[in-house]
Parts: C-alpha cells; structure tokens; sequence
C-alpha cells in the first residue's frame, strides 16, 4: 500500500510538471487579432488579409487584374513568403499573382478542428470568391502544397488552366518516422509539440539555412510565425490529417484522368520528397512533363527560384494562348513553348522514356 500511495504521489507530481511546463512554453505566444495584424501590415511584414469561412487568412496580390492569375501554394512549416522571389519574375510577364499563408501558418488564423485536405480547399475557393477571381487559374504547389494543389485540381478541374507541382508531396505515402508518429499521437504529440515545438520546427530548419545566402534572413521570418498561438499545434494536426505522409494517389490519378497539363520539377538530392516518387506521378498523370535537376534538394523552390520561375512560366505560356512573352493580347507561342534541356541544368526524360523505376502499384 505505502509503494501504491508513493507511486501515486510520482504520477501527480509528473502531472503537475509536465502542466507547468506546457503553460510555460505558452505563456508569451501572442494572439493574431486584428490589432496586430494591422501592425504587421504596417511595419512592411504582412500584405491583405482576408475575412474568410474558417478565419482571416494573409495574402498577397500583385499584378494586372485582367491577367490570367497564377496561385502559389506553400508547403507544411514555411509560410507564403518561399514564393517571394518568384513575384516579380511572374507579375514583370504580365501576370496575376497570388499567394497565401495556409491556416495554422505566417499571419493567418490558426481555428480549431481538423487541419485536412477539405479546410485548404474550402481556404482556396473561398479566396478565390472574396477577391473575385472567376475562371480558371494556374495552379503552381510546393511539397504540401504540391498535395493541395493536385487534390484541389482533381476536385475542381474545371478552374484549373494548368498544373505545376514543385517535389509534391501526397503522391506515394511516406514511412513516417519514430519521432513523427509521436507528434501524431493525441495528448503525447500536442505536449510534446508545445514544450519542444522550436528545436522541431525551428533549429533543423535554422541549421540547413546559416550556410546559404539569404539564409539568416529567411530562418528570421519563419521564426516570426511561431511568436502566435496555434502554429506548432496546426502543424501537428495536420500530420494527423492531412494526405501527406499517408498519401493520396487516387487524387493524382484524378487529375491525370482530366485534361490538365502537368509540369512536375523535382531535385534529385530531395530527402523530404523522394525524386523516386516522380515514377508514381508519371504514371497516375501520364500527361505530366517531368524536370529533375541533379544538384538540388527539397529547398528548391527558395533556394534556386531563378532556375524554377522559368520553367513554370514555360509551362503557363504553353498553356495560356492569350498570353505570350510579349504580355496579353501578343501572339501565341504555340509549340515553342515546349521545354527543352539545353536551357537549363536540368534533366528532360526523352519522349517515351521512363522516370525512376519503382513497382508499378495503385494506391
């Protein structure tokens, strides 16, 4: 009985720490209100917020508003500002730009409830419709949001021009780790996230970029994210829901079902996203055109935009006839649009060739 009273006592005292330490890690987190994020706007951090369904959600919109319009989805941690250096580049050849911090992530609200597929799809069709963007767009993502954007697709082929999915996740599942099953266990992963949520999220991320120009600065905005409640707790919940690491192939196989074209780039040295997951995306979407640079990893989208912002306006004036290098209204292209290795450092798959080989499987 005396060993039963002593264990109890330890239980309730491990209870009581491990409270104080998740109030602890909290404590100083500051809510997103409207207050600040009109201070945000003001010190040049953030651009517009929208009033959506789910909460307020930041944005950026540049470029002509009669031109076709190119949305931009980020990934699972780094917020809308990775796209940055492809604004200028896409507004300069005449198009409308549009970017996004996901809910959870940058300035964006962070709701309760599930992080999944269907909350990201209900923030982009409800941004489309608050900024009165009809028709079709082109559709461009990034690592996660290579998974939104071909889920959003296979749900809404009809407002999508053309496809551009940049090392997307969601293709082929992904064996999750030791240390991310954990974050996706209730209770266990929400403390664990609070009270450890920057050496997880921040410090690796911190470590990759201090060697790269630019870096600091970049590590320095993504840390600004994670001052607001909600951040590391969106990120959690979204390994628990959203497709990405269990994969959702039958949405590619969708998209590949529909007349879309697909432009897929990915760095070979990708240790996030397997460039071995290209071979299942080829097949689910046969029409996709598929570029591989050899040098580069998961960051390449940040790290070498002057290699990617090329290739996705490639891809777009292929598949835009109203628009050409010339701005709107110019002459079409046409087949000149194709890509062609020689223009950049990359590697093309001849006509018929196959991508990495991996066993032909349905998902």
């Amino acid at each position: 009985m005396k060993i039963l009273k002593s264990a109890i006592v330890l239980l309730a005292l491990l209870i009581l720490l491990a409270g104080i330490a998740y109030w602890w890690a909290g404590k100083d987190l500051k809510e997103l209100s409207g207050a600040e994020c009109a201070q945000l706007k003001a010190d040049g951090l953030a651009h517009d917020f929208a009033p959506l369904s789910e909460g307020t959600v930041h944005y950026r919109l540049e470029g002509p508003e009669s031109a076709p319009t190119i949305l931009l989805v980020h990934g699972f941690s780094v917020p809308s500002f990775v796209w940055d250096a492809h604004f200028a580049p896409l507004t300069k050849a005449g198009y409308r730009v549009l970017a996004f911090d996901n809910y959870g992530r940058g300035f964006s609200d962070r709701p309760d409830g599930p992080y999944d597929a269907a909350r990201t799809d209900r923030l982009i069709t409800d941004l489309l419709a608050h900024l009165n963007i009809a028709g079709k767009i082109h559709l461009v993502g990034y690592s996660m949001g290579g998974a939104a954007a071909g889920l959003f697709t296979a749900r809404h082929p009809e407002r999508v021009r053309s496809l551009t999915l940049i090392a997307p996740a969601g293709v082929e599942a992904i064996e999750p780790s030791g240390a991310v099953n954990l974050l996706r266990t209730p209770l266990a992963g929400d403390w664990i996230g609070r009270v450890f949520g920057k050496e997880i999220f921040y410090n690796r991320l911190a470590e990759e970029e201090k060697t790269r120009e630019g870096g600091e600065a970049f590590t320095a905005r993504f840390a600004k994210q994670m001052e607001y409640r909600g951040y590391t707790n969106a990120l959690i919940s979204t390994m628990r829901h959203y497709p990405m690491l269990d994969g959702a192939p039958g949405a590619f196989r969708s998209v590949g079902e529909s007349s879309v074209p697909v432009l897929a780039i990915w760095g070979e040295k990708d240790e996030v996203v397997p460039f071995a997951h290209s071979a299942a995306l080829t097949r689910l979407a046969p029409q996709t055109k598929l570029i591989s640079f050899p040098q580069l990893d998961h960051s390449l989208t940040y790290s070498a935009p002057e290699k990617i912002t090329p290739l996705i306006l490639e891809h777009i004036r292929a598949h835009h006839v109203a628009l050409s290098p010339g701005g709107i209204g110019a002459k079409p292209r046409g087949p000149a649009a194709r890509m062609q290795a020689r223009e950049c450092d990359c590697h093309v798959p001849a006509a018929g060739a196959q991508s990495p080989a991996l066993p032909a499987k349905d998902g």
